[in-house]
């Protein structure tokens, strides 16, 4: 205990700072990215952070704080209720599956395992957004629109798990 910092010490420091830094990127994607003009540019920013989560706790607690922003998320978008819920709980479960495989910290590993989740995501959207009557370029720019989103979420992801998973991380 002598020397140790104090985050290493009290988890609940640990927890708070991911819990403002999780505020942050919620703030963040409701305020700014949401307002993007471009359905397409509009990444989920809370998604890799489940990855860190997932990769820094046990899998209750990342469960558990997966199911609650994901409840967040899904109360404010107020159009597809479970979607974010369940893509965040598959980031969590993914993590844990393959965690004894792979390295958390590579960024290929993060940018793989975010974008198999965001093209779930994206697919769910997909498919819920086709019932709605739409012609057929409509229908391809959706598709389009989503597959550009998930590409920039899925390259976005290791800049966003950085600071949770680097290894002088405040986390």
């Amino acid at each position: 205990m002598n020397g140790a910092p104090l985050s290493s010490v009290l988890p609940f420091g640990r927890l708070s700072r991911l819990a403002l830094y999780t505020l942050l990127m919620f703030l963040v994607q409701a305020h700014v990215i949401s307002r993007l003009p471009y359905p397409a540019l509009r990444a989920d920013l809370l998604l890799p952070l489940m990855f860190g989560a997932g990769a820094l706790w046990s899998p209750l607690a990342a469960l558990c704080w997966a199911s609650f922003w994901g409840f967040a998320v899904d109360n404010f978008s107020g159009e597809f209720w479970g979607l974010h819920v369940g893509s965040y709980m598959m980031a969590v479960c993914l993590v844990y599956m393959a965690s004894d495989r792979f390295d958390c910290c590579s960024p290929v590993y993060q940018m793989c395992v975010v974008g198999i989740c965001a093209a779930g995501q994206s697919i769910a959207l997909g498919f819920f957004l086709s019932f709605v009557p739409m012609d057929v370029v409509s229908l391809s720019n959706l598709w389009i629109g989503l597959a550009i989103r998930t590409l920039l979420c899925m390259t976005s992801a290791p800049f966003l798990i950085y600071p949770i998973l680097s290894p002088r991380s405040l986390f």
